[in-house]
């Protein structure tokens, strides 16, 4: 199978960003994530004329190094090597990567301060306050990464400062907690920032890449372009749109949501949402829901939890999936995950409204062609 000659797919140094060698791909697929990790997964001729010279078994090592994947000028993911599998028989190389935030998923956030001060793990706390929700992110790192006199760090480059507000998070030692975990929950409370760690070649350096973190502010939590939304016309052949796929969800609906907080039996933690709308004036029955957070101990947080659990679960969930060209307008790289669009749906679609519908793309994945996939947000069906 050809790759088409925009991508570029490329390994190189975790811990430097130092870029090692391109690689001749026989199949690729990739994707990128919104507050989360894409996937990378490729196939190579391990003895083809272009990687002979290279010393393969160390420039793919596991963990070590990062793959990449470029469409022109931007990178569109790359992450840590985790599997890497040798097919003696065919001379077949697979290689699977993950994003950045799949690394920090195995790293865990701590007080390292309070650590190399002689002070035992479990007495040790994390105390944040006086911050947004992203400056809060930005010091999680700071303090998980550049903070740990053993972690020879990563190439990320944080914001410039941590923004101020009114929030305080507080972790204890003896939680361990996981620095991917701490971002995400941060992510899904009610006004909750988007957070990103986008790859981008290093200016002062192109032989090496970084890892620019990102996140929503108190005003505007969501990260997404700058100017009009994208436009994909599903009516006309030139807009590259090939396909709106739909499918609907109710399994998640619920008139109330619970959400059990830390502590157990009567001591235990509770907050609830609740909305009346469907059973008081479209004649649907009763249903129930919860989403235990047994670490989380502030009532404040527990309830804007609950609340973001009730708006998610007000109405079933409709999810598209369409598929566009990476080389038509608006062209692949210039869009990301957390971006808006309007996609115009076709009068013969048989089970979506015609017309214009905004979306929040949510995620976009790929293959070694041209055919890009987009996957808006999940939405309330009907709307």
């Amino acid at each position: 199978m050809v790759v088409a000659p925009e991508f570029r797919v490329f390994i190189g140094n975790m811990v430097t960003g130092s870029i090692t060698a391109d690689l001749p791909v026989a199949s690729l697929s990739w994707g990128i994530r919104l507050n989360g990790a894409g996937a990378i997964d490729i196939t190579t001729k391990a003895l083809s004329e272009e990687l002979r010279s290279k010393d393969l078994r160390n420039i793919t090592a596991t963990k070590k190094n990062y793959l990449a994947v470029a469409y022109g000028d931007t990178i569109l993911e790359a992450g840590p090597i985790w599997k890497k599998h040798y097919d003696v028989n065919t001379g077949v190389l697979k290689l699977g990567a993950e994003g950045l935030w799949s690394i920090l998923d195995k790293i865990k956030a701590l007080n390292w301060a309070q650590i190399v001060g002689g002070m035992a793990v479990t007495r040790t706390s994390l105390d944040f306050t006086g911050l947004s929700l992203g400056g809060v992110a930005r010091e999680y790192v700071r303090v998980s990464i550049f903070a740990n006199p053993h972690n020879p760090g990563l190439p990320i480059v944080l914001p410039a400062v941590a923004e101020t507000g009114s929030n305080e998070r507080h972790h204890k030692g003896y939680e361990l907690p996981y620095l991917g975990d701490l971002l995400r929950k941060l992510t899904q409370v009610e006004d909750g920032p988007d957070i990103a760690f986008r790859p981008r070649y290093n200016a002062a350096d192109l032989t090496r890449i970084e890892w620019v973190m990102t996140h929503g502010s108190t005003a505007s939590p969501l990260l997404y372009q700058v100017g009009a939304d994208w436009v994909w016309d599903g009516t006309t052949e030139e807009s590259g749109v090939s396909g709106i796929g739909v499918a609907e969800d109710a399994t998640g609906m619920a008139d109330r949501v619970w959400q059990p907080g830390a502590g157990s039996e009567l001591e235990m933690k509770l907050a609830s949402a609740q909305d009346l709308d469907l059973i008081l004036n479209a004649e649907y029955p009763w249903t129930e829901a919860d989403a235990a957070s047994k670490d989380v101990e502030d009532q404040g947080i527990l309830q804007a939890h609950a609340n973001a659990g009730m708006a998610a679960a007000r109405r079933p969930i409709e999810t598209w999936d369409t598929t566009v060209q990476a080389s038509t307008n608006p062209i692949l790289g210039e869009y990301e995950p957390g971006d808006f669009a309007m996609i115009i749906v076709p009068d013969d679609h048989p089970m979506i409204a015609p017309g214009p519908r905004r979306v929040r793309i949510m995620a976009i994945d790929g293959d070694n062609s041209q055919k890009v996939k987009l996957t808006p947000a999940p939405m309330p069906a009907g709307v």
